[in-house]
Formats: C-alpha cells, sequence, structure tokens
C-alpha cells in the first residue's frame, strides 16, 4: 500500500474545487508547488484537471519500464470504446456467463466495480446495472467517468442504465429491492506466482485498494442474494473462490468465469 494518497490539481482554476473535493474525500490536498518539494516516495495522487480525474504514481514507477501513465475511466475512448465496438455482442463469454440471451436482460450487482469496464459491456448489452465500489477514490475515478460519458451522445443511453454506489457490496446486497438477478465478482486477483509484473493499471489500484482479503465473505453474502445466479471472475488456473465448487465454469486465454446457479445454491 502507498504510504499517502493525496488529491492534487493541475491548474490552479482548479483550486475550490480540488479543496470540495479533497474534504469530501478526506485526502491532504497539495498544489504543484508542494509536490515539487515535498517527499513525494511511494504517494499516489488523484489528480484534479480539465479532463477530469486520474490516478498517478508521483515517484513514476520503473518496474515493468517507464512511469506509470496516469490511470483514468474513459468510456468514450481507449479500452473502453474498443470493447464496445468489438464486444457488443451476447454471444461472449461475458454476456453468457450473467445469463444474458434473446430477449433475455438479467438485472445485474457489479459488487467490484473498479473502473467500471465489464459493468459499461453488460449496460451496452442493455442490462440494468448497478455498481458497488468501497474505495472512495477509486469511486470518484467512476463517477467522474460516468458523468463525462452521460454528457457523450453515444454513451449516454448506456451510462443511463448504470448505478454506482460508493460502500461495501456485502452490506449493500442484501439491502436491495428487487435483489439482483446476477451478482457479478471480480475481486483482485491473488499476487502471481511468476516474476512478470501484472498491467500497469491494476499495479497501482492495487496500492490504492490492497488485495481484496474478504472476497470470500462476499461470495456467501452474493450467493444468499442473487436470484438466479453468481459469477465470479477468476484467473486461468486458480482455484475456486473459498474453494466452493461452481455450477460451471467457462473458460478463456488467460482467465474464466465461474458460475453458480441459483440451483446449485
Amino acid at each position: 500500500m502507498p504510504k499517502a494518497i493525496v488529491l492534487t490539481r493541475e491548474c490552479d482554476t482548479l483550486h475550490e474545487k480540488a479543496l470540495e473535493l479533497a474534504e469530501k474525500l478526506r485526502l491532504p490536498a497539495l498544489g504543484q508547488a508542494a509536490i515539487a518539494t515535498a517527499d513525494m516516495s511511494q504517494v499516489i495522487a488523484l489528480s484534479l484537471g480539465e479532463g477530469g480525474l486520474s490516478l498517478r504514481c508521483l515517484i513514476g514507477e520503473k518496474q515493468g519500464g517507464g512511469r506509470m501513465k496516469p490511470v483514468r475511466v474513459d468510456f468514450t475512448g481507449g479500452k473502453n470504446a474498443f470493447r464496445l465496438a468489438e464486444n457488443r455482442t451476447i454471444h461472449q463469454p461475458l454476456a453468457r456467463a450473467v445469463g444474458i440471451g434473446h430477449g433475455r436482460r438479467p438485472s445485474i450487482f457489479d459488487a467490484t466495480a473498479g473502473l467500471g469496464g465489464d459493468a459499461f459491456v453488460l449496460a451496452a448489452l442493455g442490462c440494468r446495472v448497478t455498481m458497488a465500489e468501497r474505495s472512495e477514490v477509486v469511486a470518484a475515478l467512476l463517477a467522474d467517468g460516468l458523468a463525462r460519458a452521460a454528457a457523450h451522445p453515444e454513451t449516454a443511453p448506456i451510462i443511463a442504465g448504470m448505478r454506482l454506489i460508493t460502500g461495501d457490496a456485502r452490506t449493500i446486497l442484501p439491502s436491495l429491492t428487487p435483489p439482483p438477478d446476477c451478482v457479478y465478482l471480480d475481486p483482485m486477483y491473488p499476487h502471481p506466482k511468476k516474476s512478470a509484473l501484472r498491467r500497469k493499471e491494476m499495479r497501482i489500484l492495487r496500492q490504492v485498494v490492497g488485495d481484496d482479503d474478504d472476497s470470500a465473505d462476499l461470495l456467501t453474502v452474493a450467493r444468499a442474494t442473487a436470484t438466479e445466479r453468481v459469477v465470479v471472475k477468476r484467473p486461468k488456473g486458480a482455484s475456486w473462490l473459498a474453494t466452493q465448487k461452481p455450477s460451471h465454469a467457462i473458460a478463456m486465454p488467460n482467465s474464466r468465469f465461474d458460475v453458480y446457479l441459483r440451483l446449485h445454491l
């Protein structure tokens, strides 16, 4: 975990907005001058700019080569736009795992929303998706991305089907009325046994949110709440979450979806 998370602004015109956000998230706010003179060893910054929020590793981590690029949520371009263009089909593994079919669009509760990529795909396929993210910093990133995409004509209809709740999914799930058809879990992957590092985006997020050590508890709550199924995304070769055998699994090249049908709960 980082020694600290701070909030920074990229220009003075955002001073008031940065202070307001820092107070809301209970983060220290630093200007560019303070950053230049402070000891930034292992500090992660939530940076506010004209283009929105991003996560920055201020010391420029050298592992894996070069400085880390800022991590931000963008549903109108980059990876999410590619996924929207290439994967808008009900035959993709994610769609099949959650139970999407011809004329069938289950309600989804994404219990580990993160940067919202999978939730965005599911909403693009016509599902109503409720997302939970307990890290206030990551939730702020996601909320910022949702707000920008809601103002974009091509993504606004998709964003309308997505709802973000900041908090612990274990508490939120039992209070949902009606309960979701499907609960989707994509907990932080275990540390890889091999020396190869995971992609930089995941490394910086792990520094912010830590490991999902309570994912077994979340699976228990999810299985008690979902009306139809629970889906858990796991790395290829990883053991079942909490040693609980799924009804079936859908394999992909580097990962798989473990599906727990209500019939087997």
